[in-house]
């Protein structure tokens, strides 16, 4: 009996502010009680100590109550801080220091806590960051080796530099590949480029692009490749993209045996990228130049894979791909189709 007087007389002298004081009445009929942190157009966010924070759907909400104050912006744009109580038939009365506002429940466009930073400026804090440019790197390796009845090695190494906003980006890579099979080398591949495209007024664009490459094994000593034109977004959401470029340039080619060829080419190129899962991400990539003087000769570069995070980083991740290279009129005795198949580790900060 005395312990239940006890708990009875510290029950009625804790401080109110220990109880949950807010409440949320559902369309339902049901009442829960806790702190709102938060309301959006969408949901209220309800935080309790038996549940932990809860997401309420606003059009299951019939109204609610809160005993301290908190920020309430409506529709219209109107901010009044106070305490809200609801009369049961969708109606809402904010009660501040210096007015009181009847309102619908619906009227409402968000609310916080007077702790809490205003939504409205922190939307805007992150619409300016994301209007700045922003550089982001990426380091790759992949690296293959046999020893035995035959000896191989490979090893390709890829950098890239992007420096983008939503209105342009800027782009610098490299990448080497180098392979040999019974002490013969089977590639030898080193290219630098860089390119730039700028959205005027988008979708539209317009772009610049350059590459230098040499290849021992094509007997390639040069090729430089120069590009520009216009750039057209198909499509641009977060986690699907498409874009569509078309242009004008110049291509110049010199081989060890001391010829050289160049000549005026059309300059066509896709870019894809989708993000089918959280966890997996899918870019493809084609360029396509043909002669102006003469449309049988061209080159046809294609690369696809499919980007897997290693564990739960956001740096680290693994790349299965497919890449060809066709050359419509290669060097005497070579392949007119160079096809690779990679796994490769890749790390992006």
């Amino acid at each position: 009996m005395r312990k239940t007087l006890l708990v009875l007389v510290c029950c009625m002298t804790m401080p109110a502010s220990s109880y949950a004081i807010d409440q949320v009445e559902t369309l339902d009929g049901g009442i829960l009680t806790g702190t709102i942190k938060s309301i959006s157009e969408t949901s209220i966010t309800l935080a309790t100590s038996y549940a932990g924070a809860l997401t309420l759907k606003r059009d299951q909400i019939k109204g609610f109550d809160t005993d301290e104050t908190v920020f309430v912006r409506l529709k219209s744009g109107t901010t009044l801080e106070g305490q809200v109580h609801h009369d049961g038939g969708g109606q809402l009365v904010i009660t501040g220091q210096d007015a009181t506002m009847t309102t619908k429940i619906s009227s409402i466009a968000e609310g916080w806590q007077p702790e809490a930073n205003d939504p409205q400026l922190v939307r805007s804090e992150q619409e300016r960051e994301a209007l700045k440019r922003k550089w982001s790197y990426e380091a790759a390796l992949d690296i293959v080796g046999k020893k035995g009845n035959s000896e191989q090695f490979g090893a390709s190494v890829k950098l890239a530099a992007v420096l983008e906003s939503p209105g342009d980006t800027l782009k610098f890579y490299s990448s080497l590949d180098k392979e040999s099979k019974n002490k013969v080398d089977t590639a030898n591949e080193i290219i630098f480029g860089s390119e730039y495209t700028a959205y005027f007024a988008d979708p539209w664009g317009w772009y610049v692009r350059g590459e230098v490459e040499k290849d021992d094994f094509e007997n390639l000593e040069l090729r430089t490749i120069f590009g520009s034109g216009l750039n057209y977004r198909v499509f641009n959401e977060k986690t699907h993209s498409l874009e569509l470029r078309s242009g004008l340039g110049y291509r110049y080619e010199s081989f060890t045996d001391g010829t050289n060829e160049s000549s005026p080419t059309l300059d066509f190129g896709l870019s894809h990228k989708w993000q089918f899962v959280d966890w997996a991400k899918m870019t493809n990539h084609l360029t396509f130049t043909p002669a102006i003087n003469d449309f049988s000769d061209f080159l046809l570069t294609h690369d696809s894979g499919v980007n897997i995070p290693i564990g739960f980083s956001n740096y680290w991740n693994l790349r299965f791909g497919l890449r060809n290279d066709y050359k419509s009129m290669p060097a005497s005795g070579r392949e007119k189709l160079d096809t690779s198949y990679y796994s490769r580790l890749q790390l992006k900060w």
